[in-house]
């Protein structure tokens, strides 16, 4: 992340990691998508609604900072210590969503993730503690982590998991 220095370079940055991350959702067929356990009991369809999760939380903390809030994050009542609980619910409120729900979030919260991202100033992005809620962070490096860092770690457990089912 330290080479990112410029709006575009971080969206073209995310852009690559997340071709990354749906070329390999694309290699499992449909009942794959909803029965293989990639990640502990997490199907790829787990993981597309995790993700869409992530972002939808990210672009609440930037509406509630633009709007003078502090946020409490990761989520009001849990701290990041209990990052493990907070991706515990977020799986049981999405896994009785269909594939198509899933998939339809997946790909929205990716486009206003982007979109908010392309409408931000350079020191919105840059500068640390631009919100009260990101301390002394930039909100590029928070960016980052729900972005690029996020789908790159999922990436790398779906294709091992295809890698060890010759897939």
């Amino acid at each position: 992340m330290s080479e990112i220095t410029s709006k575009a370079a971080l969206l073209d940055a995310i852009r690559g990691a997340r071709a990354a991350l749906e070329g390999a959702l694309a290699r499992f067929d449909e009942e794959a998508l909803v029965t293989a356990a990639v990640t502990g009991d997490w199907t790829p369809k787990d993981i597309m609604a995790h993700i869409a999760d992530w972002e939808r939380r990210f672009l609440r903390w930037v509406e509630a900072g633009r709007r003078g809030e502090v946020v409490e994050r990761p989520e009001p009542g849990i701290t990041w210590a209990e990052e493990d609980r907070l991706n515990q619910m977020i799986f049981e409120r999405h896994r009785s969503r269909s594939l198509n729900d899933v998939r339809a979030e997946f790909a929205a919260a990716y486009r206003a993730i982007l979109d908010a991202i392309a409408a931000m100033s350079e020191d919105e992005l840059f500068a640390p503690g631009y919100y009260a809620w990101s301390g002394d962070e930039p909100l590029l490096a928070i960016v980052w982590g729900v972005t690029a860092d996020h789908y790159a770690e999922h990436t790398a457990g779906l294709k091992a998991w295809l890698r060890a089912h010759g897939a």
